[in-house]
């Protein structure tokens, strides 16, 4: 029998996760675009941001670095 509440949670997180990290990378990319003083730290900020929640989601996935 198929549990439909970790389905649910599963499906969820998946698409808010994604939803982030394409969030995180355009707005790095606006801001890396635009010229200015605090533009392009705040821009390559967003990125390593972007870097992080990505290979936290491998450890997540990858049993053999738990």
């Amino acid at each position: 029998m198929i549990d439909w509440l970790s389905f649910l949670t599963v499906l969820v997180v998946a698409i808010v996760s994604a939803s982030v990290i394409v969030f995180l990378f355009s707005v790095g990319l606006r801001l890396v675009a635009v010229e200015g003083g605090w533009h392009r730290p705040v821009g390559v900020v967003s990125f390593v941001l972007c870097a992080l929640l990505i290979l936290f989601g491998v450890y997540l996935i990858i049993p053999g670095l738990h």
